[in-house]
């Protein structure tokens, strides 16, 4: 957004002499654990405990307490990386809440991206099922996440707009409208006895947006002139500077693509950009092109908007993959597929290797992906490209032209929201370490003498407000890592990575030793099953060595203490074969002895 038209937007939106007035007030909800007219204990300390969202860009829950009552932002999950072997996703530990649940007032999410709703069906229950607060989108797309493992029935999900207001026990909470790369993103803005809080959720200020109205300035201005104790901002591009682009130019550039291109054209996105989504669908029958959703993500998606009526596109225009995708001529075919992210299953990574059950790459598409990599997902991404390349396709990405735009604020616009707010702390939340201190270094630049920066700097950390101010406390919550492997939760942890670990660089090694009972004399050299390790057959010499150190490692122990137990046992063998091991070969496999008595 260049100077002038940034002037003019806020001339229109933000006028000093003008207020607007929140009409509609949800009634008080109270959990079945509370009396309704229940008060707090006078003096009592608002606690913000940032249960994840603090050491990754992801897994995003705060928890706000003031007393006896307790109200939860957010409820996410975070992709394991690379390094997380087997992990699908890691979602938050809320042993806190849990234990704290009778205490819980609500849930209120600020959007409908999975590192803020993705963990709720793993959380939900676990703190006794409390009130659910939404806006229509994001509900909709809880309930979808909620039906798949049939919580939907159970859950209690009220719908808020930007001008609801909502009593939780002491908590007072009202909203205002923020752009993001999806719609009906909203800032929270809280109210208790100890102080005054601001939660912009994932945020951006973008004047022309692909679905949203802009974001409502003259709220948020209002909201600012009522003291703020609290600003927690979101950091994720905080020290990018300048402002965001909008989706308008966006759009321009990927009607630009549409109309240039003379063959089939295959879009991948995230299935979340709904607005984006959307615009396609609305320039592709400009240039006499029908739209095909590809991926179960996208095809969800359009459709919940579509009930819920968000979508604006010509009927008939956008349909379900099938074959008249490939009846049409090329040049009348757009296909919006998942995949962007070069995901191992979905539909785009199954194009470029030829899986896909509908199409076919073939000589002439040309590919675009509007998105830009999550961290660790650059390798995967270059692999499908590659691929697609090598079936003829032509593929644009962010970097050939503006085909994607991050939904997180610039510096300009994280400057703007605090200018707007004005709080006495700012605290940077959402992104990692170096995000959150970029942030906060920047707003000391512009800020009073007198605002004070808090950098909690892990999950767990505690800031404190009360009449005599904001502090760092220094009690810590327990906030681990819970892994999702599957259908298993939480039953891996640490050691588990370390064995995977190690069994993909330097394999395993398992010593099946065969022994009387009584007298724990061995029968006969123990066996060997190599994998990943050595190939025995290959390596006679290699393994008889370690065949006769493991049974002078078990001689030796038992000789030593023949009441030992038999995990002592197990271990200190595993100690001496894999001190010979790393000595001759200078590497470090899983060693697990099988011990047999007879």
């Amino acid at each position: 957004m260049d100077d002038k038209k940034l002037t003019g937007w806020l001339k229109k939106t933000v006028s000093p002499n003008k207020e607007t007035k929140s009409q509609h007030y949800q009634k008080p909800h109270h959990s079945p654990h509370q009396k309704p007219h229940s008060k707090p204990q006078g003096g009592a300390k608002m606690r913000i405990i940032p249960l994840g969202g603090l050491e990754e860009v992801g897994k995003n829950i705060t928890a706000i307490e003031y007393g006896n009552d307790i109200i939860v932002v957010d409820c996410g999950m975070s992709f394991a990386g690379p390094e997380m072997l087997g992990v699908d996703y890691i979602v938050p530990d809320v042993t806190y809440l849990q234990q704290n649940k009778k205490k819980i007032r609500g849930v209120i999410f600020t959007h409908g991206h999975l590192d803020h709703i993705g963990a709720a069906q793993y959380m939900i229950p676990k703190l006794g099922n409390p009130q659910l607060f939404a806006t229509k989108l994001t509900a909709g797309l809880l309930r979808n996440r909620l039906r798949d493992f049939a919580l939907d029935k159970t859950a209690k999900i009220h719908e808020y707009r930007e001008d609801s207001k909502l009593k939780l026990g002491a908590f007072e909470v009202e909203f205002f409208r923020v752009n993001h790369s999806i719609p009906d993103g909203m800032g929270l803005f809280i109210k208790t006895p100890a102080g005054k809080i601001v939660h912009t959720g994932d945020f951006k200020f973008d004047y022309a947006p692909a679905m949203d109205k802009p974001a409502d300035l003259q709220r948020i201005g209002e909201i600012g002139r009522q003291g703020i104790d609290v600003l927690m901002c979101d950091s994720t591009n905080a020290t990018r500077p300048g402002f965001c682009k909008s989706e308008k130019e966006i759009a321009e550039t990927l009607e630009d693509v549409i109309a240039k291109t003379k063959g089939r054209l295959i879009i991948a996105s995230f299935s979340s950009l709904i607005g984006r989504i959307n615009q396609i669908c609305n320039i592709a029958p400009k240039y006499n092109r029908k739209v095909f959703l590809s991926g179960r993500s996208m095809i969800d998606n359009m459709k919940l908007s579509e009930s819920i009526g968000y979508t604006t596109y010509p009927k008939g225009s956008v349909r379900k993959i099938g074959p008249q995708a490939n009846t049409l001529p090329p040049s009348q075919v757009v296909i919006l597929t998942t995949g962007a992210q070069g995901e191992t299953m979905s539909a785009l990574t199954r194009m470029s290797i030829g899986e896909h059950k509908q199409i076919k790459i073939q000589q002439g598409d040309t590919v675009v992906i509007s998105a830009s990599p999550i961290p660790g997902n650059e390798l995967a991404i270059v692999n499908v490209i590659n691929n697609l390349y090598a079936q003829g396709a032509k593929v644009i990405t962010n970097g050939d032209m503006d085909v994607h735009v991050s939904g997180h604020a610039h510096a300009e616009e994280v400057k703007l929201m605090y200018s707007l707010i004005k709080p006495k702390c700012f605290v940077p939340i959402h992104g990692e370490l170096y995000m959150r201190i970029g942030n906060a270094d920047m707003i000391k630049k512009i800020a009073s003498p007198e605002m004070m920066t808090t950098i909690l700097e892990n999950n767990g950390d505690i800031l404190e407000i009360n009449k005599q101010g904001i502090r760092k406390s220094k009690q810590k919550i327990p906030a681990n890592d819970i892994l999702v492997d599957g259908l298993g939760f939480g039953d891996i942890g640490s050691k588990v990575i370390q064995e995977r670990k190690i069994m993909s660089t330097d394999g395993v090694l398992l010593l099946l030793f065969h022994a009387y009972e009584n007298t724990k004399r061995l029968i006969g050299d123990p066996d060997i099953i190599s994998r990943g390790f050595v190939y025995v057959k290959e390596s006679q010499a290699i393994a008889s060595e370690t065949k006769q150190v493991a049974k002078k490692a078990f001689e030796q122990v038992v000789a030593n203490n023949r009441d030992i137990k038999l995990k002592e046992l197990k271990i200190e063998i595993a100690l001496q074969v894999n001190r010979f091991i790393r000595k001759r070969l200078g590497r470090e496999p899983m060693i697990l002895p099988i011990i047999m008595y007879i």
